[in-house]
């Protein structure tokens, strides 16, 4: 039998309607020469066209990542979140600009149509400039261009590839794709952010669940630092927790019994300057939900400023 061209490897916990609608997804694309790999922790009921299940247990995606490449057998693997399923032409355009010296591709993974509105606006926090920086890029159709990383939402390598870096790193529970970009770099290619490969990905509601998020996003950027997979870190990771830092001292000054002259002003004119930017974004990016998007967007930053700050200490 002919192996397939593609491998897709989803993991899961259990199957519920956002695994379904995945496992729909790519059974609708354009592009037939694919296997799915299922990654749920217990067994799961019934069969679905072109996959192959595989219980796990309870573990970390990147185990069950790891799992799904050993199990693969198609030239390339795709990797995608299973509150995501991809549009139709995902793979087929993605396969189009894995060439050359060009060692991944993925894009962006807009939000699905029918979000509801806490789920619309954590997605208008992270599709803001000020709110994610260049970052917000990945939810939203940006410039094809080479990027330093992509999220493994929406992910295509080739096996070998990932063999040869040796496939994800299980001690972390997130930024293990972008720890893998790092490698495919250090390996002399390029990760490409192609507009045309889209999935459409499922967000965290604000407010709890996007900062939990967000949290793990900052701790575990902070330990990839630690571990020197970042030595040309971006000045975006630090800037969250500059921002704690600024405000954290600000806010000691202010009621620092000695006056230290114009300091006590600087902080408040900053402070509302930064602000004002986190308003006029927020009104940017949703007239109707600024008021939501507004404290998003700063609760954000400081939660991630802080969690960078506790995984760099930690």
């Amino acid at each position: 039998m002919k192996p397939p061209k593609v491998s897709i490897i989803i993991p899961f916990v259990g199957l519920d309607k956002h695994v379904e609608e995945c496992i729909k997804g790519c059974l609708g694309m354009d592009f037939k020469d694919f296997e799915m790999l299922l990654l749920p922790d217990h067994p799961i009921s019934g069969k679905f066209e072109k996959s192959r299940a595989f219980h796990t247990g309870h573990v970390k995606p990147s185990v069950k990542r790891n799992l799904g490449i050993s199990k693969s057998r198609g030239k390339y693997v795709a990797f995608i979140d299973s509150d995501a399923y991809p549009r139709k032409d995902w793979l087929t355009n993605a396969l189009k600009h894995l060439k050359g010296d060009v060692g991944a591709v993925g894009g962006p993974n807009m939000l699905p149509p029918d979000a509801g509105t806490m789920e619309k606006a954590g997605d208008d926090v992270l599709s803001s400039p000020v709110g994610a920086g260049s970052f917000s890029s990945r939810y939203r159709e940006g410039k094809t261009k080479a990027v330093g990383e992509l999220p493994a939402c929406n992910l295509l390598v080739r096996k070998d590839l990932m063999e040869k870096i040796g496939k994800f790193d299980t001690s972390l529970l997130t930024a293990e794709d972008s720890k893998v970009c790092f490698q495919i770099r250090q390996e002399g290619k390029k990760i490409l952010y192609a507009r045309d490969v889209v999935v459409y990905h499922h967000r965290r509601k604000l407010f709890l669940p996007h900062l939990r998020q967000m949290w793990r996003y900052g701790r575990d950027k902070a330990v990839l630092i630690k571990k020197g997979f970042l030595s040309s870190a971006k000045p975006i990771y630090f800037a969250p927790s500059m921002l704690v830092l600024f405000l954290l001292l600000g806010f000691i000054t202010s009621v620092w019994p000695w006056e230290v002259t114009g300091l006590k002003w600087i902080y408040a004119y900053l402070s509302a300057l930064y602000l004002l930017a986190a308003l006029v974004a927020s009104v940017a990016a949703s007239p109707r939900r600024f008021l939501l998007v507004f404290p998003g967007m700063v609760l954000t930053h400081i939660t991630y400023g802080i969690s960078f700050l506790y995984g760099l200490l930690k």
